[in-house]
């Protein structure tokens, strides 16, 4: 602003001067129109001047902007001439790290993509190619230049491919080739001769990672690779399981197994013959959405598929296990043998302490009471990723609360994990009772309540009301209330009116938190307060089919002592500074450096593109 200010001062001063000169002179002399004109001249100067400082300072502002910029929000120009400056004159680590973390530039310049294809020397290739559904097409100019490369080619993502780029790009032997994930919405490759043919000409033994998500035209009896560390199968009907144990019979180190929305068809091999699997580097491990094909109506069950993988796979070092399955008409014989199979949370946590540091922070559990379901999903704090779920389909409601209780309180001696609780509260599955079974446990930090929002169902709010400002008597003696570390409660379709809400915190905070006394009935014992509050007090967030109450009502509950905040989740959510989210995904699939945890490594490859 300084060198703004003193363009202007020294023009301003120059135009004052030659206002004064004219004065002096008069009117009608020849002087006077030649320092009219030197006058007129220094507008266009002071013009210029004031333009140029503008230039300059927009200048600035505009590099100031781009520094803090995320990278890929960066003008695809600017993206260019960085690579072509900067990261072509290089091949080092820290360089090729930072092109790895890139979304991806896009190929519609195909000379730069040359450029870059050329200067990049000897450094192995990341490419991602997205090809349109709407129309047909016979070649590419991003893969014409990429496939000059093959020999370079390390990681390919092919989404939406046609058969004729298949057969073009796709199916010669890429002797470096160690990552590969296909994709498709529609299930099959379009356009093209059917079947399509061998990817890479069926030459796949040395892949590292292989993904394919439904890509259902894929001939599993073909894949016959030695050297997986990631294998993933999204989506495909009608596998054969004994191919799949095939599989990973060749690959006993794999590190990561994700079998997800599959139909297997029926299992007509003999299970006596089966020898376990012994995965003893598995650490992230998957198997949800299963289920197969029986008898001669092809009706689904969703148990046995399940069971079959539990008892051939064993994972003695998995840190990250999620699993689903369906326990209608199971034996109670099945369902003890499935809980004996599984490795329990504990377990799971321990392990990835033991490998990667424990978290400074408790682990949290998120668990789900849904209409005949039970879901436990375990985090290993509650800022991070799914470490470990379980689904649990038509299961009793008392086997829910039997593992809970075993799982996620006996077996802890340490820090046992913070419990958010959620419920769906109904007259056919669970009650206002239910809610409360778990009421006495001490490191339930949120609670959430879902009524039904048919018409003619009864509310639970005043249900609700009365039992969270209900007195507990421990088994010590101590007089405490339900979920005495609740921080957060959430409603949706409870119907719990204003008046309630605000009659809740008073009673809850005045006649539990604070007691007047906590040992109850017991001779000689001495009276004293205990504070069983929050830390930082209770957060209530009303949701979907709750009335927003009046100002003196919110008001009332607001300043009631042990409350934090009260607000609807209709408010709108709290923003940056710059009004934009702070968090953005990357469209590059699969992401990873996620899956291994793991960015230090000196075989990061050097570029990647899309074509799009």
């Amino acid at each position: 602003m300084q060198d703004f200010g003193s363009v202007i001062e020294r023009c301003a001063e120059d135009v004052v001067e030659s206002f004064t000169n004219i004065n002096e002179l008069g009117t009608g002399s020849e002087e006077t129109f030649e320092e009219t004109s030197a006058m007129l001249d220094k507008f266009d100067d002071f013009r210029g001047a004031i333009v140029n400082a503008v230039r300059a300072k927009t200048a600035t502002w505009i590099r100031h902007r781009n520094s803090l910029a995320r990278i890929h929000k960066l003008p695809t120009e600017l993206l260019q001439l960085i690579f072509r400056l900067v990261l072509f004159a290089s091949s080092g680590r820290r360089c090729r790290n930072f092109v790895a973390r890139l979304n991806g530039l896009r190929s519609d310049n195909i000379d730069f993509v040359s450029e870059a294809l050329q200067k990049s020397q000897n450094q192995t290739l990341q490419l991602k190619y997205v090809a349109s559904l709407e129309k047909e097409v016979s070649s590419s100019p991003f893969l014409e230049k990429a496939f000059v490369h093959l020999d370079r080619w390390e990681y390919v993502v092919i989404q939406e491919p046609h058969g004729v780029l298949v057969e073009k790009y796709f199916s010669s032997p890429a002797p470096r080739l160690k990552g590969m994930v296909l994709s498709t919405q529609m299930g099959f490759v379009a356009y093209g001769p059917r079947p399509p043919p061998l990817l890479f000409g069926g030459e796949l033994a040395d892949l590292d990672e292989f993904r394919a998500i439904r890509w259902k035209q894929m001939d599993w009896t073909d894949i016959h690779c030695h050297k997986l560390s990631v294998l993933e199968i999204e989506d495909y009907f009608s596998l054969d399981m004994e191919t799949l144990f095939g599989v990973i019979a060749e690959n006993l180190d794999l590190r990561i197994l994700r079998i997800h929305f599959i139909t297997f068809c029926e299992y007509n091999h003999s299970p006596l013959k089966s020898q376990p699997l012994v995965l003893r580097c598995l650490t992230d491990f998957t198997f949800t959405n299963i289920a197969e094909m029986v008898g001669e109506d092809r009706r689904q069950v969703r148990d046995i598929p399940v069971m079959r993988m539990l008892q051939r796979v064993q994972i003695p070092a998995c840190t990250s296990f999620d699993i689903e399955i369906d326990l209608y008409n199971a034996s109670d014989a099945v369902q003890k043998d499935f809980f004996r199979l599984i490795p329990s949370p504990i377990e799971t946590f321990k392990r990835r302490g033991e490998t990667q540091g424990f978290s400074s922070k408790p682990p949290a559990a998120r668990i789900t009471f849904w209409a005949g379901e039970f879901q436990c999903e375990g985090f290993r704090n509650a800022k991070s990723s799914l470490k470990y779920g379980l689904f649990l389909r038509n299961v009793p409601r008392s086997l829910g609360f039997e593992w809970i209780r075993k799982e996620l309180v006996a077996e802890w001696t340490e820090t046992r994990p913070d419990l958010q609780l959620r419920y769906w509260v109904d007259d056919d599955q669970y009650k206002i009772d239910d809610i409360f079974e778990l009421g006495d446990l001490d490191h339930v930090v949120e609670l959430e309540v879902m009524g039904s929002p048919l018409v003619g169902k009864p509310g639970v709010g005043s249900g609700l009301a009365k039992r969270l400002a209900s007195p507990l008597t421990s088994h010590s003696g101590a007089v405490t209330g339900p979920f005495v570390r609740l921080s957060t409660l959430r409603l949706d379709h409870c119907a719990v009116t204003g008046k309630e809400m605000l009659s809740i915190v008073k009673d809850r905070f005045a006649r539990i938190t604070n007691p007047s006394s906590n040992l109850k009935g017991r001779k000689g014992a001495k009276k004293k307060k205990v504070d069983v509050r929050a830390e930082g007090g209770i957060t209530v967030v009303l949701g979907k089919g709750m009335q927003r109450f009046s100002d003196s009502i919110a008001r009332g509950i607001r300043s009631a002592p042990g409350v934090k905040d009260l607000r609807w989740r209709s408010d709108p959510p709290i923003t940056d500074d710059d009004g934009s989210s702070s968090s953005e995904e990357s469209d590059w699939y699969p992401r990873y450096a996620d899956d291994f945890e793991d960015t230090s490594s000196e075989e990061n490859t050097a570029e990647e593109w899309s074509d799009e």
